[in-house]
């Protein structure tokens, strides 16, 4: 079987992932995962990259994990561990691992792998009409690799509640709870995308890059180290 590629699309500084499967609801395998986070960390690398924007198309951003064909006949915990697990952990580490801003282009509902794929990028931007949902306790799967992706960004006891409930939040009260950076209205959702990201990559890579390493380090910080870290940054920067 080859390799799935998705579709990169650079334009100017910005390079385009799209998750490629609309007619499967972009949902992905664990094998596409591995590749999605190959794919972060080559566009990561080109200094021409300002963003990376992850985006899709169809009646959803992403539902999920595609399982089909997955088996664990055979396999030790370990080999488990890494091959079952550590593609969807890949995804998470390689958009924190990316030096610049990854964007989450959200136009359509995002459910399980999808939403917490969502909540891992930087900046995360969604249409009015999008709902979000951690489904996985229905299943009886405890979703302890979307929480994962969730710590930092979602406060502790709203990130509980959607994980026992399993309900779906709408775009505003996702904003609320941190799981979007902004919501635009579906009619204008496309060239607000496209307003925003252009303007902040037209900005030096060098800015957005240590605007990402300090938010990244700081925030486990002493506030004593984070204030050094910070006159730190800014004066290497501006040297």
């Amino acid at each position: 079987m080859s390799e799935f590629e998705f579709k990169v699309t650079q334009k100017g500084s910005v390079s385009y992932i799209d998750l490629s499967r609309p007619h499967e609801g972009n949902a992905l395998t664990r094998a596409m995962m591995f590749q999605l986070a190959k794919v972060l960390r080559t566009c990561g690398e080109d200094p021409s990259n300002h963003l990376l924007v992850i985006e899709a198309s169809g009646d959803y951003f992403c539902k999920g994990r595609d399982g089909k064909g997955e088996s664990r006949t055979g396999m030790t915990p370990y080999e488990i561990r890494v091959n079952m697990m550590g593609a969807v952990l890949d995804v998470y580490k390689a958009i924190a691992d990316v030096p610049v801003p990854v964007v989450a282009k959200v136009h359509a509902d995002a459910v399980g792998f999808g939403c917490a794929l969502a909540v891992a990028c930087d900046l995360t931007l969604t249409s009015s009409q999008v709902k979000m949902s951690f489904p996985e306790i229905e299943h009886d799967i405890p979703p302890t690799m979307a929480m994962c992706a969730a710590l930092g960004k979602i406060p502790a006891k709203a990130l509980s509640y959607l994980i026992y409930s399993a309900e779906s939040v709408d775009a505003t009260e996702a904003k609320q709870l941190g799981m979007a950076s902004q919501v635009y209205a579906q009619a204008s959702f496309e060239a607000q995308t496209k307003l925003f990201i252009e303007k902040l990559s037209a900005k030096p890579r060098l800015v957005l890059e240590t605007i990402k390493k300090y938010q990244e380090k700081a925030t486990h910080a002493s506030p004593d180290m984070a204030l050094e870290y910070a006159g730190t940054l800014l004066a290497l920067v501006r040297s």
